[in-house]
């Protein structure tokens, strides 16, 4: 097992699933819980939307919800699993991974798409290129882990064709 420190991508992955529990847990939670969210969890999404007026949590769309749904019930037990995989340097996430990555690139380009070129009523131009940059993260680090995931399986396939071959 090689040491996740030595390993800066999966490094930066890692760091990416880990935090990435904490916004699952803490703010789409409530758009999958509500109305029976507990009151900690409301009053999250109501500092959270009071603050930075995300149009995706003040007039949630349905899409949007149904995105909120996945991540919750799916790809948050996803986060903990591909955490300890990254970890323990485990080959057999990096199709899980992919999987994952494809979906979250297009879903989070969604989002983007949808601040950048659809007006929301009472956001801000500031607001904008701030929900921009919080975003644009959870689309950056799925793209690269999309693509360093493929390469990865590419490069095990590869290798597994040459064995049999000899």
């Amino acid at each position: 097992m090689t040491s996740i420190t030595s390993r800066p991508l999966d490094l930066i992955f890692f760091v990416y699933f880990v935090t990435h529990i904490f916004p699952t847990i803490f703010l789409d939670s409530y758009l999958v819980l509500s109305p029976l969210a507990p009151n900690f969890l409301k009053s999250i999404n109501q500092w959270y939307t009071e603050n930075f007026n995300d149009p995706f949590f003040v007039n949630s769309p349905i899409w949007f919800k149904g995105f909120a749904h996945i991540e919750f019930l799916i790809h948050l037990p996803f986060f903990f699993y591909v955490s300890i995989g990254l970890w323990k340097d485990t080959a057999t996430i990096r199709l899980p991974m992919l999987i994952y990555s494809s979906h979250v690139t297009t879903t989070t380009f969604t989002c983007l798409v949808e601040l950048l070129f659809n007006e929301h009523g009472g956001l801000t131009n500031s607001q904008r290129n701030l929900l921009i940059f919080f975003y644009f993260p959870y689309f950056l680090i799925p793209l690269v882990c999309m693509i360093n995931s493929f390469n990865r399986i590419r490069m095990v396939e590869n290798l597994t064709s040459q064995i049999k071959n000899k």
